[in-house]
């Protein structure tokens, strides 16, 4: 899975503030179906599996979470604990982490299943995240979907705007029937995956594609509010539940 590569990668930029990318209406798009989807109450146990320096993580507290980050890069760990927002951080690799058996409520993939070039992987990271959850509990992730036009435009090598700054070679583009069938796989139900608009970034690698934000922004709110957000939309967000003792055997 090239892990050490990862690692280095993510390192390297961990000091960078630049590397918080996604603008806050990107944060509050994500949030808002965070919200919808998960229904998080007050107190429930989250752990956010791949949580870098702790963006979306410290985002979640809105909720009334008790928070947890788990992240394989050290020094994005040591960059999430200098905030000191009361939240516990640990180094661990989120296909074994060592957590005890169904001890949270709620687990989340903040854009990390893309890092995983192999389906295997993925699969043994959603068995992870399955294996600590409680029976009920809900997984809630995002990637960039393979079906958007922008992210084709921007991070497919067959296009001609693709660029491969700020990317580890292990990345790739992710469509709904492969993280429906790899969740399903993984032991979820009631799975659901989707395409959503209006994740905005406040910053980008490579100057053609931050020449590009403004418009950007624009045709994300036009994709957002079209029939073919669920389609097209810039990110694939996935939900899933662990089933209950002696409930539904299929998603």
């Amino acid at each position: 899975m090239g892990l050490d590569r990862e690692v280095e990668f993510f390192d390297e930029f961990a000091d960078q503030a630049d590397y918080d990318v996604l603008g806050e209406r990107g944060y509050a798009r994500l949030l808002a179906v965070f919200k919808e989807s998960v229904q998080p109450r007050d107190g429930q146990h989250c752990v956010d599996l791949g949580c870098g320096t702790g963006a979306f993580t410290r985002r979640l507290r809105v909720f009334g979470l008790d928070l947890m980050g788990i992240d394989i890069s050290p020094r994005s760990i040591e960059r999430a604990r200098s905030m000191q927002d009361g939240i516990r951080y640990e180094v661990s690799d989120i296909t074994a982490t060592g957590l005890p058996q169904g001890s949270f409520d709620v687990a989340t993939l903040s854009g990390v299943l893309h890092h995983i070039t192999a389906s295997a992987d993925r699969i043994r990271a959603m068995r992870e995240a399955w294996r600590i959850l409680r029976p009920g509990g809900r997984l809630f992730a995002f990637d960039p979907n393979a079906h958007s036009p922008s992210m084709f435009l921007y991070r497919d090598p067959r296009s001609p705007l693709y660029s491969s700054e700020g990317k580890t070679e292990n990345e790739v583009l992710l469509t709904s029937d492969e993280l429906t069938g790899e969740l399903g796989e993984s032991g979820f139900v009631s799975v659901r995956v989707r395409g959503i608009s209006g994740t905005t970034f406040k910053y980008v690698k490579g100057r053609v594609a931050r020449l590009l934000l403004p418009a950007y922004g624009v045709y994300e709110e036009l994709v957002r509010l079209s029939p073919w957000e669920g389609r097209l939309g810039t990110f694939l967000v996935s939900t899933a539940t662990k089933p209950e003792p002696n409930g539904p055997a299929e998603s």
